[in-house]
């Protein structure tokens, strides 16, 4: 079977990033849309491809008046409207994600779309290490019952505690509204049995990056957390692939992957949230405010609590040789 033309347009581009999602506030915290634009305008020049409200965006720990806050802000064509956008709808159980869903759809139906292409929903497994195959298949089929838009299925068994099989994608793949399938659990079973020849493959795992995708390996692009902070270094991988520059690519992409396992292990060590959102919000912090990073605020956090300096002293070192520490940060052009 060969891709849909929908299909095929999406893997045109190989990068997407799952956007952080910024924070004002401490005793109530809310979405800052500011922030949030700003950020945006900064990664325009190499990624226009957002999951929003995923797991780096604290999707899993976002309240619905927050997501229905970034469901507004995807409305605004000056920040969004020539991007493509997945939503993310990150539940426990089948029933949450449902009625997750059913307040987004009814939100763009009363107050519009998302500004640029609305590419569709992206849905994980159910938190349930004894789901089995069938069980994740119901649940797939479910949500997709109660839900207009595509379905990108998202593989995280660090979260859920369960994966999705080669066959489980396959079946999934016969409705033409599942059209992504993105992997973090770095295994990589599903992509390398080539499931779904319709289904474009995103890896979500970080490390490899140059040797994860075609022609070196069974993705057809990324969707990384660290695209955040590093979406330069990622489309250079990308034009050195092309241009049939293969050591460049791998010694850039082994170069990364030094670098943000180091970043990565300092996040670890946090004692609330997750890895992928405090480490990106570290190092985006550092190209917000360039040289001036410790004289700014840390950021917020979904919890309340703002990340530690340490955290933030580790992403400086981090992103000394890539991308650098700059003079000035993207904060200080932006119009007030």
């Amino acid at each position: 079977m060969t891709a849909p033309p929908a299909n095929r347009a999406l893997a045109a581009d190989a990068l997407w990033v799952p956007l952080l999602t910024h924070y004002q506030g401490a005793a109530r915290v809310a979405v800052d849309p500011r922030r949030m634009a700003a950020h945006v305008a900064h990664l325009k020049p190499h990624v226009r491809q957002l999951l929003l409200a995923g797991s780096t965006g604290d999707g899993w720990e976002l309240s619905m008046r927050q997501l229905l806050d970034i469901a507004a802000l995807a409305r605004d064509r000056d920040v969004f409207g020539d991007a493509r956008l997945l939503f993310g709808l990150l539940r426990g159980t089948t029933d949450e994600v449902m009625q997750w869903a059913r307040a987004l759809e009814q939100n763009f139906l009363d107050d519009g779309p998302p500004a640029g292409e609305f590419v569709g929903y992206a849905v994980c497994p159910p938190i349930d290490e004894r789901a089995g195959q069938d069980a994740i298949r119901r649940h797939y089929e479910r949500v997709l019952a109660a839900t207009t838009r595509p379905i990108a299925v998202y593989e995280l068994p660090q979260v859920t505690g369960c994966s999705i099989a080669p066959e489980t994608l396959r079946a999934l793949a016969q409705d033409p509204r599942v059209i992504l399938f993105k992997d973090t659990g770095g295994v990589d079973a599903v992509a390398r049995a080539g499931a779904a020849a319709q289904v474009v493959m995103l890896r979500g795992a970080e490390g490899g990056y140059a040797e994860a995708l075609k022609p070196y390996g069974p993705y057809d692009g990324w969707l990384l957390s660290t695209a955040n902070v590093f979406a330069r270094e990622f489309r250079h991988i990308l034009r050195f692939r092309d241009a049939g520059q293969a050591d460049a690519a791998v010694d850039l992409s082994a170069t990364l992957t030094r670098q943000i396992a180091a970043l990565f292990e300092a996040a670890a060590r946090l004692p609330f949230g997750n890895a992928f959102s405090n480490a990106n919000h570290a190092g985006d912090h550092i190209l917000a405010w360039g040289q001036a990073w410790r004289d700014a605020p840390p950021p917020v956090t979904v919890s309340g609590e703002r990340l530690p300096r340490a955290l933030i002293e580790a992403a400086a070192e981090s992103l000394a040789r890539h991308p650098g520490v700059p003079e000035r940060g993207y904060l200080a052009h932006r119009p007030e």
